[in-house]
């Protein structure tokens, strides 16, 4: 069997990164997959590619420069004919809407659609109507979150029976074999200090500006704590400008990182401030480095983070229930080991990668191939 994966790649995020454990290990379930990759020109996809390739994953490139390319469609169903596969599986909006189009030409193939985000976009009428095709077409579609699921079924009416719930997987073992402890307190000469841990992107949907306005309360309460924020976006700027306007000395902005690992093994907290969140992959990760987490109590994040277990459900846009639950973690560091052995425990039983393989698999073989 084989499965063809398509997506539009624009840095490696959560989906990405759930692509470069998810299809190496479904050749161990016997399937065997290839992806194409539609990639602006002016923003070369090199290092997903590279590290697909490496993984033993055949990468095909078409090139996108806008959202709408009337000639897509084409370019796609021909180079579909040169590849051939059982079932074309989507993974985000241009996957999903490009995707649809090309199997008009392939009434018999198979067609699955992951859904990555219950993005607010989605919820207008347009974006619903944009959407609606490629859900229709679908013979199964996978959300990876049980809040995923509710929102296709509430809000665009997907139908039900269709759709198949798996979770991201990790290998925990892995990924904290890439981590070299240390080395991240060294490089930003941190010493012993409590840090508390951002990693993602810098837009509305992260609630960045929730986690400044707490930490500026966390440091007049305790001075000696810092603040790591490890990511870009559109909104970088504006909470660069945020931070200074609340008078915050303790905040490192650190950019673009590909060191994720080194900066979990040495924070002390990881800060999950969304105000919707798909999955949230970051907090397998640090759970797998055995980090504590306080995570915003909105979509999926009461899936993975277990209150007063494994972390913090805080009320998104809480600042000061934000502020408090920080300060308790770093107040009581017993119970933050405890906290984050128990994270540890729980991706390794309930989220390891070959759990989510399996389940995909199954769900290819449901399709009757």
């Amino acid at each position: 069997m084989r499965s063809i994966h398509l997506l539009k790649a624009t840095g490696i995020a959560g989906a990405e990164t759930h692509l470069l454990a998810l299809l190496p290990a479904l050749r161990g379930q016997g399937i065997d997959c290839g992806v194409i990759l539609l990639e602006d020109p002016r923003r070369e996809q090199r290092d997903f590619r590279e590290r697909l390739e490496r993984s033993g994953v055949p990468v095909r490139s078409l090139p996108i420069r806008w959202h709408i390319d009337p000639e897509l469609p084409a370019r796609l169903e021909c180079l579909l004919r040169e590849e051939p596969f059982d079932i074309l599986h989507a993974h985000l909006p241009h996957g999903e809407v490009y995707g649809e189009f090309a199997m008009r030409s392939f009434p018999s193939g198979k067609f699955v659609v992951s859904r990555h985000n219950d993005d607010r976009f989605r919820r207008t009428l347009p974006m619903r109507w944009a959407f609606a095709p490629s859900l229709r077409r679908a013979d199964r579609i996978v959300a990876i979150s049980q809040s995923i699921r509710c929102f296709l079924i509430e809000v665009e009416r997907a139908p039900a029976e269709r759709i198949e719930v798996i979770p991201y997987g990790l290998d925990a073992g892995a990924f904290a074999r890439e981590a070299h402890p240390g080395a991240f307190r060294r490089e930003i000469g941190a010493g012993g200090n409590p840090l508390v841990g951002f990693i993602g992107r810098m837009t509305a949907q992260k609630g960045v500006d929730i986690l400044l306005r707490a930490f500026a309360r966390v440091e007049r309460r305790h001075p000696t704590a810092k603040l790591i924020l490890a990511g870009d976006g559109p909104d970088r700027r504006g909470l660069m400008r945020l931070a200074k306007s609340l008078g915050l000395q303790r905040v490192a902005f650190l950019g673009w990182r590909t060191d994720a690992a080194d900066i979990l093994a040495d924070i002390d907290l990881l800060a999950i401030p969304s105000r919707w969140e798909g999955f949230g992959l970051v907090a397998l990760e640090a759970m797998a480095l055995g980090k504590p987490i306080a995570a915003s109590n909105v979509s999926a994040l009461p899936e993975i983070v277990v209150q007063s277990e494994t972390g913090l459900l805080l009320t998104s846009g809480g600042v000061e229930e934000w502020a408090d639950g920080i300060m308790a973690i770093l107040s009581d560091p017993k119970r933050a080991v405890e906290m984050g052995r128990a994270g540890r425990d729980r991706v390794l039983k309930e989220f390891p990668v070959e759990l989510m393989a399996r389940r995909t698999a199954e769900l290819y073989h449901s399709l009757g191939i």
